[in-house]
């Protein structure tokens, strides 16, 4: 369904905390910035600051009425609604205005439009992918590098200062997220089917779900999009690291190889005996609802949505827990490398950044790492001072986790082109309910990539 929705947080507009899945995680730790302008990102020609606003005589701008628009794929974003609600009121001739379009498909198309008519709003949500690289090409957005520079922000960890990196090495998206993910489970379930111990390879997570199975459990609970790619991606990253997905997205590696006939038979196996019934019409928030339910005994998430398995002291509610990615010999990766990611950041229009929305990104910068973590629950991709309020065992050793990373798994929808990631999205369904074979998948992603890598990738 497309969702269109002007939301203006003039007026305190403050929505319910819920998740984007990003792909690409990946997910979990998601993912860290003065005087005069970075390179590249003058604030207007003969330093105007923009149709709304002219400078004053003492150097800063006198704003006669300023505007600021984000458009973002987020159904509800609290931290950020709160920090623009704040900023608002200490700056009453600014406003900030968010437009949501929470279907990913229907937000890339309007995205792409407005890239081609020049018509960006001023902030914008962005993953590091080729449709950003696209528009990048063009010269339109600011180099958050030099924006880091610029307002001597020194904040940011290294996952969110490299996670939404192009492949030209330039970074266009500020990071929001500190994203690491894990299996988790419900203890009583694993208790009621006789498990004794969490899996650690890849054949005893399989032998995990025959067990709950046999118990009359559903194993596990998940929903189409990225989290099905998730699945898919974990055995090649495990033999080959994130070479196999980097070549693979250029051709140079083949879905038809032996590794990825090896992930689709591992994803075909799950999709047809252990996912939840009707998974593949599912989404994030019913999937979510159906594990939190006791439906279904594994679910697989990052540090987005671990407030739902916390008590109020931050600490993990008794009946749930977690295990981390799972191994198999030949792995050229240890067993605490997984996959972790920035979330969806967001992209700044060069065209629009003057002095005042400059100001308010600082503002945001600035405000957003202990907002989101004590507000909201989210662990932010930049430090934060955890002396301000609960910050419990459990989140310690969350950002152990993150922090002790030597490797991390790319998310594939990050990193494919755009037309292939169509693609896969709608094959692994089909895969998943035994509809083709893993070789029919297989030669299908293969021809995709060989008929848009070229259009994408240099």
């Amino acid at each position: 369904m497309r969702s269109r929705q002007m939301i203006s947080v003039l007026l305190a507009a403050v929505i319910a905390l819920s998740s984007v899945g990003c792909s690409g995680a990946p997910s979990s730790g998601t993912g860290s910035s003065g005087s005069g302008s970075p390179s590249g990102t003058e604030a207007g020609q003969d330093g105007q600051t923009g149709q709304d606003g002219e400078k004053a005589g003492n150097g800063k701008t006198d704003i006669k009425e300023r505007t600021i628009t984000w458009m973002t794929v987020r159904s509800s974003w609290p931290a950020m609604n709160m920090i623009a609600e704040d900023y608002m009121k200490e700056n009453p001739d600014v406003k900030v205005e968010f437009e949501v379009i929470s279907d990913r498909s229907t937000y890339n198309q309007k995205l792409k439009i407005l890239a081609a008519s020049n018509e960006l709003p001023d902030l914008f949500d962005s993953e590091g992918d080729t449709l950003l690289s696209e528009i990048a090409s063009t010269g339109a957005l600011v180099d958050v590098d030099g924006l880091y520079k610029d307002l001597g922000y020194d904040r940011m960890m290294s996952i969110g200062e490299n996670y939404a990196r192009l492949s030209d090495g330039k970074l266009y998206s500020l990071a929001w997220e500190n994203n690491i993910e894990y299996f988790w489970y419900h203890k009583d379930l694993f208790k009621k089917a006789g498990i004794q111990k969490t899996p650690e390879t890849f054949d005893e997570l399989l032998d995990t779900c025959q067990q709950l199975k046999d118990a009359g459990i559903t194993p596990i609970s998940t929903w189409p999009g990225w989290a099905l790619l998730r699945w898919m991606a974990f055995i090649p990253y495990r033999l080959e690291g994130n070479d196999y997905i980097e070549k693979l997205k250029v051709g140079e590696a083949k879905m038809s190889d032996p590794v990825g006939i090896q992930a689709a038979n591992f994803f075909q196996k799950l999709g047809t005996e252990y996912f939840q019934p009707g998974w593949s019409t599912s989404d994030y928030t019913s999937a979510l609802e159906n594990f939190l339910s006791g439906n279904a005994a594994i679910y697989y998430i990052g540090t987005w949505q671990f407030s739902s398995f916390m008590d109020e002291n931050r600490e993990l509610k008794d009946d749930y827990a977690y295990f981390y990615m799972p191994s198999m010999e030949g792995a050229v990766n240890g067993r605490t490398d997984m996959w972790a990611n920035a979330g969806t950041g967001t992209s700044i229009s060069k065209d629009k950044y003057d002095d005042q929305l400059k100001d308010f990104i600082k503002y945001v910068l600035d405000s957003y790492p202990e907002t989101a973590f004590y507000k909201t629950s989210v662990m932010p991709p930049m430090d934060f001072d955890t002396t301000l309020g609960t910050f419990s065992d459990f989140d310690q050793k969350v950002m152990d986790d993150c922090n002790n990373l030597t490797d991390y798994g790319y998310s594939w929808d990050v990193r494919m082109d755009s037309a292939t990631v169509e693609v896969m999205n709608k094959e692994i369904v089909n895969l998943g309910m035994g509809a083709i074979t893993p070789e029919e998948f297989a030669q299908r992603i293969d021809a995709a990539i060989a008929e848009n890598a070229p259009k994408f990738f240099q």
